[in-house]
């Protein structure tokens, strides 16, 4: 029995390195920082690559800013599950109603590069990182501002 306590110890500590708290930490950890879109689709229309590029945002912990070039264009706080998958991120910005619901969305984050797809608020959270016509979607590919 003793030689199988190390085995036990490390099993243990396995486990406990994949608690969803963790996973989330890790990713909200890699958020941090400025982003800018290098493209951005809604609805399944892609905007030009000089609108896409203008957008800006900002993580800093459990909060986010947008804004066009220095010109703010809305802020609010976010919650994500790492443990999902896809993994899940819901929004909420400062200025809907404390009831509203939230804008429910999916992330991946790679290195230098976060991709989001949110549905309206209200709607049903997307299934992938699809955006095709009618679907209400909002896909922005993010690569982090090198500083």
């Amino acid at each position: 029995m003793r030689r199988y306590m190390p085995l036990l110890a490390a099993a243990a500590l396995l486990v406990a390195a994949d608690r969803p708290d963790d996973a989330n930490k890790k990713d909200l950890e890699k958020m941090q920082g400025g982003w800018s879109a290098a493209s951005t689709t809604i609805d399944g229309q892609k905007l030009g690559d000089d609108e896409a590029q203008v957008i800006f945002r900002t993580i800093k912990d459990d909060t986010y800013s947008v804004s066009l070039f220095d010109k703010p264009l809305g802020k609010g706080t976010f919650t994500i599950d790492a443990t999902k998958k896809p993994k899940t991120m819901d929004s909420r910005p400062s200025t809907a109603a404390k009831d509203a619901p939230p804008m429910l969305g999916i992330y991946e984050i790679d290195g230098d590069t976060l991709r989001t797809c949110f549905a309206q608020a209200g709607k049903e959270r997307p299934k992938d990182f699809e955006c095709k016509p009618g679907s209400g979607h909002t896909l922005t590919v993010w690569k982090r501002e090198k500083k």
